[in-house]
């Protein structure tokens, strides 16, 4: 992984889903129920989400790969959706990850009641997790995902991750995605548009956040929506 570069990519193939309002990671805050969010756009939390998941090939649970997209507004939490992440490890230390952490809130939401906050502890100013399922691209032209920012800052701290395609062999990493929309360029929720017209056929979509500042970092994403070609 590159510290502090945006370096754009295309590819992939996989999914699979997590069932309900479930969370990755252990502390106290993804164990409170869902509409108990904290702070979305806080940067400087103290509580950590726990290291429950390493590798990009997500938890191996849920339902078969499907190529219909399915969920893009999280009301039926992380259905659909697996879990991907590409993270350093913690400074001083040989093994192990950086905290970081996928859940559920209800509201603030740019659709429906429910968003899913991506947790990532910025500490080795860098890392990225993300959210993927396999979808027919077959006439989309463009892919929408709205991300929440609570106020605007020409500080770049939390890179929008975004992937679309045939995944490459050994899965996505952070240089696979798209890292160049950084979201506190707005204040409360905005929506990004990614062109996927040259895409054919069956791939993975992958949506979710990069880190590029010593900080903790928690975002919320929600709205993802496939564009026809013909609207």
């Amino acid at each position: 992984m590159q510290r502090r570069t945006y370096v754009a990519g295309i590819g992939s193939v996989l999914a699979a889903g997590v069932a309900g309002c479930s969370a990755l990671g252990s502390d106290d805050d993804d164990e409170e129920p869902a509409g108990n969010s904290t702070d979305p756009n806080s940067s400087d939390g103290s509580s950590s989400d726990g290291d429950s998941s390493d590798g990009n090939d997500g938890d191996g649970n849920g339902d078969e790969p499907t190529a219909e997209f399915v969920n893009g507004s999280f009301e039926s939490g992380l259905e659909g959706w697996t879990v991907g992440t590409d993270l350093p490890t913690v400074p001083g230390k040989e093994s192990g990850t950086v905290d970081h952490g996928v859940s559920i809130r209800n509201g603030p939401a740019a659709d429906g009641d429910a968003a899913v906050q991506f947790y990532i502890s910025g500490v080795a100013d860098d890392g990225t997790i993300w959210v993927e399922q396999q979808v027919d691209f077959s006439g989309v032209s463009a892919v929408e995902v709205a991300a929440y920012s609570e106020q605007t800052s020409f500080n770049e701290i939390a890179m929008l991750a975004f992937f679309a395609g045939e995944k490459p062999e050994g899965g996505l990493t952070e240089d696979a995605f798209d890292r160049e929309k950084h979201v506190e360029d707005h204040d409360g929720w905005k929506t990004y548009t990614y062109d996927v017209s040259e895409i054919e056929g069956v791939g993975t979509l992958a949506v979710g956040m990069n880190v590029i500042w010593e900080t903790e970092v928690r975002r919320l994403f929600d709205d993802v929506r496939l564009v026809s070609a013909d609207d």
